[in-house]
Protein backbone atom coordinates (compact mmCIF):
# COMPACT_ATOMS: atom_id res chain seq x y z
CA UNK A 1 0.00 0.00 0.00
CA UNK A 2 1.40 3.20 -1.42
CA UNK A 3 0.72 5.52 1.77
CA UNK A 4 1.62 8.95 0.48
CA UNK A 5 -1.21 8.34 -1.70
CA UNK A 6 -4.69 10.56 -0.40
CA UNK A 7 -7.81 10.08 -2.14
CA UNK A 8 -9.53 13.08 -2.73
CA UNK A 9 -12.62 13.96 -5.13
CA UNK A 10 -12.76 17.55 -6.31
CA UNK A 11 -16.27 18.20 -7.80
CA UNK A 12 -19.20 16.82 -6.35
CA UNK A 13 -22.66 16.99 -8.09
CA UNK A 14 -24.58 15.92 -4.82
CA UNK A 15 -25.13 19.31 -2.45
CA UNK A 16 -27.74 18.57 -0.04
CA UNK A 17 -28.21 15.45 1.16
CA UNK A 18 -30.90 14.40 4.31
CA UNK A 19 -30.53 10.92 5.79
CA UNK A 20 -33.82 9.63 7.97
CA UNK A 21 -31.91 7.65 10.56
CA UNK A 22 -32.74 5.51 13.99
CA UNK A 23 -32.67 2.57 15.14
CA UNK A 24 -33.98 -0.29 13.01
CA UNK A 25 -37.87 -0.62 13.64
CA UNK A 26 -38.31 2.89 14.75
CA UNK A 27 -40.50 3.82 11.67
CA UNK A 28 -38.07 5.36 8.94
CA UNK A 29 -40.33 3.40 6.45
CA UNK A 30 -43.15 5.84 7.21
CA UNK A 31 -41.32 8.71 7.17
CA UNK A 32 -39.46 7.98 4.07
CA UNK A 33 -42.62 8.80 1.71
CA UNK A 34 -43.92 11.67 3.60
CA UNK A 35 -40.32 13.55 3.72
CA UNK A 36 -40.80 12.72 -0.16
CA UNK A 37 -43.86 14.60 -0.56
CA UNK A 38 -41.86 18.30 0.39
CA UNK A 39 -40.73 19.94 -2.73
CA UNK A 40 -37.52 19.35 -4.31
CA UNK A 41 -36.85 15.96 -2.09
CA UNK A 42 -36.49 12.68 -4.32
CA UNK A 43 -37.58 9.48 -3.27
CA UNK A 44 -36.29 7.74 -0.55
CA UNK A 45 -33.35 5.29 -1.47
CA UNK A 46 -31.65 2.61 0.92
CA UNK A 47 -28.28 3.00 -0.27
CA UNK A 48 -26.36 0.64 2.61
CA UNK A 49 -23.12 1.54 1.76
CA UNK A 50 -23.29 4.82 4.00
CA UNK A 51 -24.01 3.11 7.05
CA UNK A 52 -21.31 0.29 6.36
CA UNK A 53 -18.90 3.10 5.35
CA UNK A 54 -19.19 4.92 8.11
CA UNK A 55 -19.00 1.64 10.65
CA UNK A 56 -15.81 0.40 9.24
CA UNK A 57 -14.31 4.28 9.64
CA UNK A 58 -15.23 4.25 13.31
CA UNK A 59 -13.42 1.23 13.83
CA UNK A 60 -10.45 2.18 11.74
CA UNK A 61 -10.73 -0.48 9.28
CA UNK A 62 -10.98 1.61 6.33
CA UNK A 63 -8.73 5.09 5.77
CA UNK A 64 -10.59 8.56 6.11
CA UNK A 65 -9.79 9.76 2.96
CA UNK A 66 -10.73 7.11 0.83
CA UNK A 67 -13.66 6.55 2.89
CA UNK A 68 -14.82 9.75 2.84
CA UNK A 69 -14.04 10.20 -1.06
CA UNK A 70 -15.74 6.75 -1.53
CA UNK A 71 -19.15 8.02 -0.22
CA UNK A 72 -18.85 11.12 -1.97
CA UNK A 73 -18.31 10.01 -5.33
CA UNK A 74 -21.02 7.04 -4.52
CA UNK A 75 -23.73 9.72 -3.84
CA UNK A 76 -22.82 11.89 -6.68
CA UNK A 77 -23.47 8.37 -8.49
CA UNK A 78 -26.90 7.74 -6.74
CA UNK A 79 -28.40 11.44 -7.38
CA UNK A 80 -27.05 11.55 -11.28
CA UNK A 81 -28.79 7.90 -11.97
CA UNK A 82 -32.08 8.87 -9.51
CA UNK A 83 -32.34 11.75 -12.30
CA UNK A 84 -32.13 9.26 -14.94
CA UNK A 85 -34.63 6.47 -12.90
CA UNK A 86 -31.54 4.22 -13.39
CA UNK A 87 -31.18 1.97 -10.48
CA UNK A 88 -34.48 3.11 -9.08
CA UNK A 89 -36.75 0.73 -7.40
CA UNK A 90 -39.85 -0.29 -9.33
CA UNK A 91 -40.95 -3.34 -7.52
CA UNK A 92 -44.93 -2.56 -6.41
CA UNK A 93 -44.50 -3.83 -2.79
CA UNK A 94 -41.55 -2.08 -1.10
CA UNK A 95 -42.17 1.13 0.70
CA UNK A 96 -39.29 2.67 -1.03
CA UNK A 97 -41.40 1.86 -4.29
CA UNK A 98 -41.85 4.71 -6.45
CA UNK A 99 -45.68 3.58 -6.54
CA UNK A 100 -45.09 4.66 -3.24
CA UNK A 101 -44.28 7.63 -3.67
CA UNK A 102 -46.57 10.46 -4.12
CA UNK A 103 -44.51 11.96 -7.27
CA UNK A 104 -44.43 8.17 -8.71
CA UNK A 105 -45.00 10.08 -12.41
CA UNK A 106 -41.78 12.13 -12.12
CA UNK A 107 -39.58 8.70 -12.15
CA UNK A 108 -41.49 7.33 -15.40
CA UNK A 109 -40.64 10.46 -17.11
CA UNK A 110 -37.21 10.44 -16.36
CA UNK A 111 -36.92 6.98 -17.48
CA UNK A 112 -37.28 8.78 -20.67
CA UNK A 113 -34.67 11.33 -20.12
CA UNK A 114 -31.06 12.22 -21.84
CA UNK A 115 -28.18 11.22 -19.64
CA UNK A 116 -25.23 13.20 -19.76
CA UNK A 117 -24.69 17.18 -19.91
CA UNK A 118 -28.53 17.86 -19.43
CA UNK A 119 -29.12 16.03 -16.55
CA UNK A 120 -26.03 17.14 -15.05
CA UNK A 121 -27.83 20.70 -15.68
CA UNK A 122 -31.24 19.67 -13.80
CA UNK A 123 -29.08 19.09 -10.80
CA UNK A 124 -27.45 22.25 -11.03
CA UNK A 125 -30.73 24.14 -11.58
CA UNK A 126 -33.08 22.49 -8.91
CA UNK A 127 -30.21 21.57 -6.42
CA UNK A 128 -32.41 18.42 -5.30
CA UNK A 129 -32.10 16.78 -1.90
CA UNK A 130 -31.29 13.15 -1.69
CA UNK A 131 -32.87 11.66 0.97
CA UNK A 132 -31.59 7.86 2.20
CA UNK A 133 -32.95 5.97 5.13
CA UNK A 134 -29.90 4.66 7.51
CA UNK A 135 -29.75 2.79 10.59
CA UNK A 136 -27.85 3.75 14.03
CA UNK A 137 -25.73 6.64 12.07
CA UNK A 138 -26.29 8.99 14.73
CA UNK A 139 -23.01 7.76 16.82
CA UNK A 140 -21.30 8.67 13.66
CA UNK A 141 -22.32 11.24 12.49
CA UNK A 142 -19.13 13.33 12.75
CA UNK A 143 -18.15 11.09 9.52
CA UNK A 144 -21.19 12.74 7.29
CA UNK A 145 -20.54 16.21 8.90
CA UNK A 146 -16.79 16.41 7.53
CA UNK A 147 -17.86 14.16 3.95
CA UNK A 148 -20.48 16.30 3.20
CA UNK A 149 -19.84 19.94 5.07
CA UNK A 150 -22.69 21.72 3.51
CA UNK A 151 -25.02 20.27 3.06
CA UNK A 152 -25.77 17.41 5.19
CA UNK A 153 -29.19 17.06 7.80
CA UNK A 154 -30.36 13.71 9.37
CA UNK A 155 -33.71 13.87 10.83
CA UNK A 156 -33.43 10.99 13.69
CA UNK A 157 -36.29 9.23 14.46
CA UNK A 158 -36.79 7.65 18.24
CA UNK A 159 -39.09 5.02 19.66
CA UNK A 160 -40.92 3.73 22.62
CA UNK A 161 -38.28 1.10 23.74
CA UNK A 162 -41.19 -1.26 24.09
CA UNK A 163 -42.26 -1.33 20.65
CA UNK A 164 -38.43 -1.67 19.42
CA UNK A 165 -37.83 -4.75 21.64
CA UNK A 166 -41.19 -5.91 20.38
CA UNK A 167 -40.16 -5.66 16.53
CA UNK A 168 -36.74 -6.90 16.93
CA UNK A 169 -38.01 -10.12 19.07
CA UNK A 170 -40.47 -10.83 16.23
CA UNK A 171 -38.59 -10.94 13.35
CA UNK A 172 -35.62 -12.91 15.35
CA UNK A 173 -32.94 -10.28 14.86
CA UNK A 174 -31.24 -11.34 17.58
CA UNK A 175 -30.37 -15.05 16.45
CA UNK A 176 -30.02 -13.72 12.70
CA UNK A 177 -27.42 -11.74 12.98
CA UNK A 178 -24.38 -13.36 11.53
CA UNK A 179 -26.38 -16.38 10.87
CA UNK A 180 -28.69 -15.81 8.61
CA UNK A 181 -27.35 -14.91 4.73
CA UNK A 182 -30.54 -12.40 4.75
CA UNK A 183 -29.63 -10.29 7.46
CA UNK A 184 -26.87 -7.76 6.18
CA UNK A 185 -25.45 -6.12 9.31
CA UNK A 186 -21.53 -6.30 9.90
CA UNK A 187 -20.50 -8.47 11.78
CA UNK A 188 -16.83 -9.50 13.89
CA UNK A 189 -15.43 -12.69 14.42
CA UNK A 190 -14.87 -13.91 17.94
CA UNK A 191 -13.45 -17.59 18.06
CA UNK A 192 -15.44 -19.69 15.62
CA UNK A 193 -18.90 -17.24 16.45
CA UNK A 194 -19.63 -14.27 14.93
CA UNK A 195 -21.29 -11.53 16.37
CA UNK A 196 -23.16 -7.87 15.31
CA UNK A 197 -21.05 -4.71 15.26
CA UNK A 198 -23.65 -3.69 17.98
CA UNK A 199 -22.02 -6.38 20.25
CA UNK A 200 -18.31 -5.07 19.71
CA UNK A 201 -16.84 -4.92 23.67
CA UNK A 202 -19.41 -8.00 25.08
CA UNK A 203 -18.90 -10.44 22.21
CA UNK A 204 -18.60 -13.29 24.92
CA UNK A 205 -21.79 -11.85 27.16
CA UNK A 206 -23.66 -11.50 23.80
CA UNK A 207 -23.08 -15.27 22.95
CA UNK A 208 -24.13 -16.69 26.37
CA UNK A 209 -27.72 -14.58 26.46
CA UNK A 210 -31.25 -15.63 25.12
CA UNK A 211 -32.51 -13.62 22.39
CA UNK A 212 -34.54 -11.58 24.88
CA UNK A 213 -31.43 -10.36 26.38
CA UNK A 214 -29.41 -9.65 23.85
CA UNK A 215 -32.32 -7.65 22.32
CA UNK A 216 -32.24 -5.44 25.37
CA UNK A 217 -28.87 -5.05 25.63
CA UNK A 218 -28.17 -3.86 21.95
CA UNK A 219 -30.72 -1.67 22.09
CA UNK A 220 -29.71 -0.25 25.58
CA UNK A 221 -26.16 0.77 23.91
CA UNK A 222 -27.49 1.85 21.40
CA UNK A 223 -29.82 4.02 22.40
CA UNK A 224 -27.31 5.41 24.88
CA UNK A 225 -24.27 5.71 22.29
CA UNK A 226 -26.37 8.00 20.74
CA UNK A 227 -27.71 9.79 22.77
CA UNK A 228 -24.12 10.57 24.04
CA UNK A 229 -23.21 11.63 20.68
CA UNK A 230 -25.93 13.78 20.22
CA UNK A 231 -25.28 15.86 23.38
CA UNK A 232 -21.68 16.02 22.72
CA UNK A 233 -22.48 17.63 19.29
CA UNK A 234 -22.20 21.85 19.42
CA UNK A 235 -25.11 24.28 18.49
CA UNK A 236 -23.91 24.40 15.24
CA UNK A 237 -23.54 20.52 14.34
CA UNK A 238 -27.62 20.21 16.02
CA UNK A 239 -28.89 22.62 14.18
CA UNK A 240 -28.44 20.15 11.25
CA UNK A 241 -30.02 17.57 12.75
CA UNK A 242 -33.73 17.09 13.86
CA UNK A 243 -35.38 14.86 16.65
CA UNK A 244 -38.45 13.58 16.14
CA UNK A 245 -40.29 10.94 18.67
CA UNK A 246 -42.40 8.53 16.40
CA UNK A 247 -45.16 8.13 18.92
CA UNK A 248 -45.61 11.76 18.85
CA UNK A 249 -45.73 12.06 15.17
CA UNK A 250 -47.84 9.45 14.22
CA UNK A 251 -50.80 10.48 16.84
CA UNK A 252 -50.62 14.46 17.30
CA UNK A 253 -50.42 16.61 14.48
CA UNK A 254 -48.47 14.90 11.49
CA UNK A 255 -49.53 17.61 8.89
CA UNK A 256 -47.83 20.31 11.53
CA UNK A 257 -44.71 18.51 12.66
CA UNK A 258 -44.05 17.77 8.76
CA UNK A 259 -44.73 21.45 8.01
CA UNK A 260 -41.53 21.84 10.86
CA UNK A 261 -39.65 19.92 9.00
CA UNK A 262 -39.58 20.88 5.97
CA UNK A 263 -38.75 24.15 7.56
CA UNK A 264 -35.86 22.65 8.94
CA UNK A 265 -34.96 21.08 5.18
CA UNK A 266 -35.59 24.58 3.83
CA UNK A 267 -38.54 23.27 1.49
CA UNK A 268 -42.14 23.57 1.93
CA UNK A 269 -45.20 20.61 2.08
CA UNK A 270 -46.79 20.53 -1.66
CA UNK A 271 -50.85 19.01 -2.53
CA UNK A 272 -49.74 15.95 -2.28
CA UNK A 273 -48.47 15.82 1.06
CA UNK A 274 -51.64 16.05 3.12
CA UNK A 275 -52.59 12.69 0.91
CA UNK A 276 -49.18 11.13 1.90
CA UNK A 277 -49.90 11.87 5.28
CA UNK A 278 -53.34 9.96 5.45
CA UNK A 279 -51.96 7.21 3.19
CA UNK A 280 -49.35 6.18 6.12
CA UNK A 281 -52.30 6.05 8.62
CA UNK A 282 -51.34 8.94 10.21
CA UNK A 283 -52.99 10.60 12.98
CA UNK A 284 -53.13 7.57 14.67
CA UNK A 285 -54.17 6.11 17.91
CA UNK A 286 -52.16 4.29 19.78
CA UNK A 287 -53.70 1.39 21.91
CA UNK A 288 -52.51 1.92 25.59
CA UNK A 289 -53.76 -2.00 26.35
CA UNK A 290 -51.41 -3.31 24.04
CA UNK A 291 -48.59 -1.59 24.95
CA UNK A 292 -49.40 -2.91 28.68
CA UNK A 293 -48.98 -6.21 27.71
CA UNK A 294 -46.24 -6.18 25.99
CA UNK A 295 -44.07 -4.26 28.37
CA UNK A 296 -45.64 -7.20 30.62
CA UNK A 297 -44.55 -10.05 28.21
CA UNK A 298 -40.94 -8.34 27.74
CA UNK A 299 -40.84 -7.69 31.70
CA UNK A 300 -41.62 -11.49 32.21
CA UNK A 301 -38.89 -13.01 30.02
CA UNK A 302 -36.10 -10.63 30.58
CA UNK A 303 -33.12 -11.23 33.09
CA UNK A 304 -33.15 -8.62 36.48
CA UNK A 305 -29.73 -7.32 34.47
CA UNK A 306 -31.84 -6.50 31.57
CA UNK A 307 -35.09 -5.76 33.40
CA UNK A 308 -32.57 -2.60 34.49
CA UNK A 309 -31.50 -1.53 30.91
CA UNK A 310 -35.43 -2.14 30.09
CA UNK A 311 -36.25 0.59 32.93
CA UNK A 312 -33.37 2.99 31.87
CA UNK A 313 -34.68 2.69 28.39
CA UNK A 314 -38.26 3.44 28.85
CA UNK A 315 -37.37 6.22 31.52
CA UNK A 316 -34.86 8.21 29.17
CA UNK A 317 -37.22 7.65 26.32
CA UNK A 318 -39.33 10.57 27.92
CA UNK A 319 -36.47 13.08 28.33
CA UNK A 320 -35.85 15.32 25.26
CA UNK A 321 -32.78 15.75 23.38
CA UNK A 322 -31.49 18.81 24.02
Amino acid sequence: MNENIRVHRKYNILRRLVFVDGIARSGKSLLGPIIASLENVEIERLEACYEYVAVLDYHKKIDRDAAISLIQQLSDEFLYNSLLSRNTNFRWQDHSSVFKNPQWFRYIRRLFHKEGPETLEKINQRNPIFQNMVHDQMAYVDFFFEAFPEGFQMIEIIRDPIYLIDAWVRRRLASRFGTDPLEFSICVKTGDSVVPHYAIGWEKEYLKMSDFDRTIHMLHNLHFKNRKKYESLNSASKEKLYVLKFEDFVTNDTFQELDSIASFLNTKTTKSSYRTIKKQGCPRVLSQDKYNRLYNEIKSQCSPESNKMLQELISDYEIEWK
